[in-house]
């Protein structure tokens, strides 16, 4: 079993919207509970055509806004110039997390141009979070924290992270699994099954087993579980209204890839009503860092 990722920091992308000020208020919480420096990193353009910089400006208003929301919490600031998306991702090799604002683009949007938000989910190294929410910034409260675990690979580093954070936040962990009469044809005869009761229990008992050892690790975190029929993204979304974080695991698609196949992080991105921790499989592990 791996361990959560060991990267330093935790970087915010400042564009000057009030959803990025919203996530740098967010992330300097989280950071503190984890005892991690802020990074506020706000990309320009290689070249301006007038000559001015606003970085600093945003860079400013992002750190009172941080300062506003908690003491004691680290805070740096720098102005790379590039590709937002590029240099987010390059950052991620290091980072322990990257918190984003939330997307501007719609699903199909982000299909036909590119989305900031949604490439850096989809490439980078490190969990990225997209700030989301209904009612504005609210600090880490008592609400859960919902993970998506379906068994494989992608779906593990999600729970590794998720549990972590629980830990972190003082929260408790909801691990959902979701379920259809057609993802169930493994199971035996599952798909002529009426009563679905055995099933759920098998179920249940899988995901005790596979997090047992995350359990061990993080003692204090209260954990349930749930097996849930639907379809994961929407399940997951209606799961967002009262959590405070939903964390999910994903393959990098493109947002054209997962449109056709489908993608729960993909919907979420776009629809989630609190703040969505994107995992992709090949996030860094204390064994792999040592």
């Amino acid at each position: 079993m791996g361990t959560a990722n060991v990267g330093h920091g935790i970087v915010v992308g400042i564009d000057g919207s009030d959803s990025a000020l919203d996530a740098a208020r967010w992330a300097a919480c989280v950071a503190r509970r984890l005892g991690e420096p802020i990074d506020l990193v706000h990309v320009h353009p290689p070249t301006s055509d007038n000559g001015t910089d606003p970085s600093e400006a945003v860079l400013t208003a992002a750190e009172a806004a941080v300062r506003g929301a908690i003491d004691r919490v680290e805070v740096r600031r720098s102005t790379p110039s590039g590709k937002p998306d590029r240099v987010l991702t390059d950052l991620s090799r290091e980072a322990r997390m990257i918190v984003l604002g939330h997307t501007t683009t719609t699903e199909w949007q982000s299909m036909v141009r590119r989305s900031d938000v949604v490439s850096v989910a989809n490439h980078a190294e490190c969990p990225v979070v997209t700030w989301r929410s209904r009612e504005g910034f609210q600090p880490p409260d008592g609400r859960p924290v919902v993970v998506g675990v379906d068994g494989t690979e992608v779906s593990a580093g999600a729970v590794e992270h998720a549990f972590a954070t629980a830990a972190a936040l003082e929260a408790p962990l909801v691990a959902i699994h979701t379920w259809t009469e057609q993802s169930t044809l493994t199971y035996g005869e599952g798909s002529r099954f009426t009563d679905w009761t055995a099933y759920v229990e098998h179920r249940r008992e899988e995901m005790k087993s596979h997090t047992s050892g995350h359990t061990e690790r993080f003692p204090d975190v209260e954990v349930s579980y749930r097996v849930e029929r639907g379809k994961p993204d929407i399940v997951l979304l209606e799961e967002s209204k009262s959590a405070q974080l939903v964390v999910v695991g994903s393959h990098g698609r493109s947002p054209l890839a997962a449109a056709v196949v489908g993608s729960s992080s993909q919907g979420l991105i776009h629809h989630s009503c609190c703040p969505v921790m994107i995992c992709r499989a090949h996030h860094r592990s204390e064994t792999e860092a040592h």
